[in-house]
């Protein structure tokens, strides 16, 4: 697959050089509040896009976190529609993947188009999403670039982009040539989505943890092994009566846990960990659905980042079920372009609320009310 690039190939790696090694250091220590600081700036940043199309766009639109729009859901960085509106008011192809843990990917972009993080940001910068069409990506550029030397500072902290990347990567970006001046919000950006993650506090995690499940699989470890391991598991807990479900596991749930985990069997056999693999429950692969090949998403959180698939066609997580069992079809009757992965799937309509509510308990609470979930027992 074409992989694409928003600049020269030269002009990226000399930019991307030049920022590496302040960048790996971020990324391997703590986030420093002066990294914060910028990437909350840059992700709200709304001067970014064509202002002549008369409709702002920022990363924080598409990617919204909490109750961001009033009357509306709560957000995880995903978008409150199937797809996004470009600064044209044009829609875009793709659902808008939660952020949490997305570093995590070694390419990006649901069709794995970009190489890295930076990339994808970039073409996002200067490209359709924000205003630019093809012909206009170098005045993307010049306007990237004009915003993070002349505009000053954004509004949210007030202080000068000029010194927050001197303070951050110790930049200054009045010496650069104009792509590394926009390579270096890209790399900020980037950087700044590395500290998103997942706070692993969801009652699965609970879950496991009291009843000794291996919470994801060791590194190079077989998923079949993986799943294995825990069937195995289930069944000597059950033999002893020692399974303990946190407040809210119910056993429907648990059932729906074991289907999800299941590789072995005849019948409610979910399949689902071979892509979903825990911690994040992804393995940030790229599967063909028959429309195209599309990463596997991750699923801690899924009440706020519906809708789901890669173009938002399912509204609900039956739906997205649902989906699945088509796919399982589709591969049992090899259609092309269809992951011979999806035939494994063997489950029923009496499967899907028992998945639907385990899916639930991927919805994590936060560290501060994840101790009531490992006293408190059905």
């Amino acid at each position: 697959m074409k992989r694409r690039s928003v600049i020269g190939p030269a002009a990226l790696a000399m930019a991307t050089a030049l920022l590496f090694g302040a960048a790996t250091a971020a990324q391997e220590e703590e986030p420093s509040p002066g990294l914060q600081q910028l990437g909350n700036d840059l992700f709200a940043e709304l001067l970014f896009n064509n202002q002549g199309t008369g409709f702002a766009i920022a990363c924080s639109v598409c990617h919204a976190i909490g109750e961001s729009v009033p009357g509306k859901p709560e957000r995880y960085y995903a978008d409150h529609t199937p797809t996004s509106l470009t600064a044209n008011r044009e829609t875009t192809e793709r659902n808008a993947q939660t952020l949490a843990d997305a570093s995590r990917a070694e390419v990006f972009g649901w069709d794995g188009a970009y190489d890295s993080m930076e990339d994808m940001i970039l073409d996002k910068l200067v490209g359709k999403q924000y205003g630019w069409s093809d012909e206009d990506r170098d005045a993307g550029m010049d306007n990237a670039t004009y915003v993070l030397l002349n505009e000053g500072h954004n509004a949210i902290s007030g202080v000068p982009y000029l010194d927050q990347f001197q303070e951050v990567y110790g930049l200054d970006l009045e010496s650069l040539p104009r792509p590394e001046v926009a390579a270096a919000a890209a790399r900020a950006l980037a950087d700044y989505t590395r500290t998103l993650s997942y706070t692993m506090t969801a009652r699965w995690d609970a879950f496991a943890e009291q009843n000794r499940f291996r919470k994801q699989p060791n590194d190079g470890e077989d998923m079949l092994n993986y799943a294995a391991s825990i069937e195995s598991r289930i069944f000597n807990q059950e033999g002893r009566n020692l399974i303990r479900r946190p407040e809210g596991f119910t056993e429907t749930a648990y059932e729906g846990f074991k289907t999800f985990f299941r590789a072995f069997d005849v019948e409610s056999v979910g399949n689902c960990v071979r892509c979903h693999v825990p911690p994040t429950f992804s393995d940030y692969a790229l599967h063909g659905t028959g429309a195209g090949d599309f990463k596997t998403p991750p699923l801690r959180n899924l009440a706020r980042t519906d809708p789901y698939l890669h173009d938002g066609s399912a509204a609900t997580l039956e739906d997205a079920i649902r989906a699945h069992m088509a796919l399982a079809e589709a591969a049992d009757s090899e259609q092309e372009g269809v992951d011979p992965l999806f035939g494994e799937i063997n489950i029923s309509d009496a499967d899907i609320e028992p998945l639907v509510l385990f899916l639930q308990m991927l919805e994590e609470v936060g560290p501060d009310n994840f101790r009531h979930y490992l006293i408190n027992f059905e």
